[in-house]
């Protein structure tokens, strides 16, 4: 669970990456090469946020189902034991 955790952390932290293009420097003197974000980006930033929650929220949902039912299926298990002379 704490891997799974900190892998949705770590993935997370790496898709705020491109926020950084839209941060301001500290000196205002010079020149920006960043694109300026447009008026409603934050908007549209959670909307996309909310979105991503919800998808992976169902995901989640239907993982856990699979995982109270026991639907696991004998046709995804790998034949055992495999026998390497065929």
């Amino acid at each position: 669970m704490v891997r799974r955790v900190s892998a949705v952390l770590a993935g997370a932290g790496s898709a705020m990456w491109p926020l950084l293009a839209f941060a301001e420097g500290g000196n205002t003197a010079a020149v920006s090469r960043a694109v300026t974000p447009p008026a409603d980006a934050m908007s549209v930033m959670l909307f996309m946020v909310l979105a991503l929650l919800g998808l992976f929220g169902v995901a989640g949902l239907g993982w856990a189902y699979r995982q109270q039912r026991h639907l696991d299926w004998t046709f995804q298990q790998p034949d055992a034991p495999h026998d390497a002379h065929h």
